[in-house]
C-alpha cells in the first residue's frame, strides 16, 4: 500500500495527469493522374526504281506505327504533300511531275486530304481514327501511280506531313 500512497502523492504534488490522451484522425488522399499520351513511333518511307520506258499501274506500300494509352482515341492524318495541285498529289523531278494516290492498305480508301499542300487533313476526310490499347498499333498504306513510259528520267520526290492528333 505504501507504493500506491507514494504514487498518489506524486500525482497530487507534481500535477501529473493520469488520464489517457485524446485521439484525432485525418484522411491521406492519394491521386494518380495519367495524362493521355500517344506517340507516332515511325512512318516507313516509300521508294521505287523503274527502268526507262516502264508503263502501267505501280504501287508501293508502307506502315505507320502508333502507340497510345489504352482506351484513348486518336486520329492519324496525311497531308496533301508539297507538290499537290488541286486535289491531286504529285511527286516532282525538276519541272516534271507524276501523279499518285495515297490509300489505306488494300487501296480502297484514300488516306488524308487531296486539296492543298498544307496539312489540313484533320477534317475527317480519309483520316484514320483509332483507339489505343497501350501497345504499338500498325496501319498500312499504299502509294499508287501510273507510268506512261515517257516520263523524263530523274528522281521524283514529295513529302507528306503525317499528323497524330490525340
Amino acid at each position: 500500500m505504501n507504493t500506491l500512497r507514494k504514487l498518489v502523492c506524486l500525482v497530487a504534488v507534481f500535477g501529473i495527469n493520469a488520464a489517457w490522451a485524446a485521439t484525432d484522425t485525418a484522411n491521406l488522399n492519394i491521386t494518380i493522374n495519367i495524362q493521355p499520351a500517344c506517340t507516332l513511333d515511325s512512318v516507313d518511307a516509300v521508294s521505287a526504281t523503274h527502268a526507262t520506258g516502264t508503263s502501267g499501274a505501280q504501287s508501293q506500300s508502307g506502315q505507320v506505327r502508333v502507340t497510345c494509352n489504352s482506351g484513348h482515341t486518336y486520329t492519324i492524318a496525311m497531308g496533301a504533300g508539297g507538290n499537290a495541285s488541286g486535289t491531286q498529289r504529285r511527286v516532282k523531278s525538276g519541272t516534271n511531275y507524276v501523279d499518285y494516290g495515297l490509300y489505306r492498305a488494300g487501296g480502297a480508301t484514300a488516306w488524308g486530304t487531296g486539296g492543298t499542300a498544307a496539312d489540313n487533313s484533320l477534317d475527317g476526310e480519309g483520316d484514320w481514327n483509332g483507339t489505343g490499347n497501350g501497345a504499338q498499333q500498325v496501319y498500312g498504306y499504299e502509294v499508287s501511280y501510273n507510268l506512261g513510259g515517257t516520263e523524263a528520267a530523274g528522281t521524283y520526290t514529295d513529302t507528306v506531313l503525317v499528323t497524330l492528333e490525340f
